[in-house]
């Protein structure tokens, strides 16, 4: 990676617009986008066909010397996923692709800013090194490999499709009325 580049969205912004890849206006609501949550910055850009997934991946490469290593190319090792945070990779799309002591080759979707990489390095105690793939490809690598688990609805589908929920305030109320009605006496020793 060169020295002089730091990974962060706003770099691959002003070079994307000083090449006229990308219309300026288009860029900044792209980046307005991912910082204030939504889609990440190069997600946004290929979803709303603003430049091509190779494209990108190609300016990321020449911007910041990397490798172009997407997955459907190189497969991941089945190894380099062990005891990692698998929620954190999703939420990025980082797919680890080796492990080689602690050395850890991520491929990004075409680029994760350099504050999500030091946290991944952080929190593994191992050094990532980064390489671009496709946006595509990594979302497909998350959807075909690694699917997201939904949890389980705290009641069955099926009670909560047959209830009444207007009802339940009827009983609540019934409840606490029946609560408040004093109670007979009876004749029977306790």
């Amino acid at each position: 990676m060169r020295a002089s580049q730091r990974l962060d969205y706003s770099s691959l912004a002003e070079v994307l617009g000083q090449r006229g890849l990308v219309d300026p206006q288009r860029l900044a609501a792209a980046l307005q986008m991912a910082g204030q949550g939504g889609l990440p910055f190069p997600e946004a850009l290929v979803a709303e066909n603003v430049i091509g997934d190779w494209e990108l991946a190609s300016v990321v490469c020449d911007l910041y010397g990397l490798a172009f290593v997407p997955v459907d190319i190189c497969s991941p090792s089945p190894q380099a996923l062990r005891e990692l945070d698998v929620g954190f990779l999703r939420q990025h799309r980082l797919v680890p692709l080796s492990r080689h002591g602690q050395v850890l080759t991520v491929c990004m979707p075409a680029l994760v800013p350099a504050e999500v990489l030091g946290l991944l390095s952080a929190a593994t105690d191992l050094q990532v090194l980064p390489v671009v793939g496709s946006v595509a490809s990594n979302a497909k690598w998350f959807q075909d490999h690694v699917p997201e688990i939904t949890p389980a609805p705290a009641l069955p589908v099926e009670e909560l499709a047959g209830a009444n929920w207007s009802s339940i305030f009827d009983e609540g109320d019934a409840a606490v009325l029946l609560e408040l009605r004093p109670q007979p006496e009876s004749d029977e020793p306790a």
